[in-house]
């Protein structure tokens, strides 16, 4: 049984939205974060982690009790800090990591079934890269063997994982997940969501 952990990455100061993006609600009862983290804790035998930042206060509160958090104090350089932040944690705690899922919380289409695909594929397959694929490009959630946790732990501080999978495309199996494209960013994007779950 290989070992999985999920870095579930919360840390940005949602700029662009004007408040935080991880507390807004998605339905009757889910904020973006508490969604995310459900579908996430659905995945038995797996180790999470949610790297927070800017708002981590008011975001903890939202966070249940026995979920492992950690908080990036570097947060404002980049997204690359929040995964060197998450993966470091993790590999505390589970040295013998075969290989991590890297998630947002921004996704509201995002389900269990998506990180079951990217674990499937990866345990099926040979391939080290497993890229959700919204169409017209590559994108998180992604699972990435232990083989690139080197480059991921040494990710300039404004980069991504993205960076390492488009520098290893001939490696990347992909799982199909359309509205991964669509991520609540901008007040208007929340309202289109809004309006396209209430009709």
């Amino acid at each position: 049984m290989k070992k999985i952990g999920i870095i579930l990455l919360a840390a940005g100061a949602s700029r662009r939205m004007g408040q935080a993006k991880q507390l807004l609600k998605i339905n009757t009862t889910q904020t973006l974060i508490g969604h995310t983290i459900s579908v996430a804790q659905a995945i038995p035998d797996t180790k999470l982690v949610v790297v927070l930042g800017a708002n981590a206060a008011a975001i903890q509160e939202n966070i249940p009790k026995n979920v492992s958090t950690i908080l990036n104090e570097d947060w404002a350089k980049g997204m690359g800090t929040s995964l060197k932040t998450g993966l470091q944690f993790l590999l505390q705690h589970t040295p013998d990591l075969n290989a991590v899922i890297i998630s947002v919380c921004d996704q509201p289409y995002l389900k269990t079934a998506i990180f079951e695909q990217l674990i499937s594929r990866y345990t099926h397959t040979s391939s080290p890269i497993i890229s959700a694929d919204y169409g017209k490009k590559l994108g998180v959630p992604a699972l990435l063997d232990r083989q690139f946790f080197p480059k991921l732990l040494n990710l300039e501080a404004d980069e991504g994982a993205r960076k390492i999978i488009r520098s290893n495309s001939s490696l990347v199996e992909t799982i199909p997940f359309p509205k991964g494209a669509i991520d609540i960013d901008t007040p208007a994007a929340y309202e289109a969501y809004l309006k396209g779950i209430s009709h």
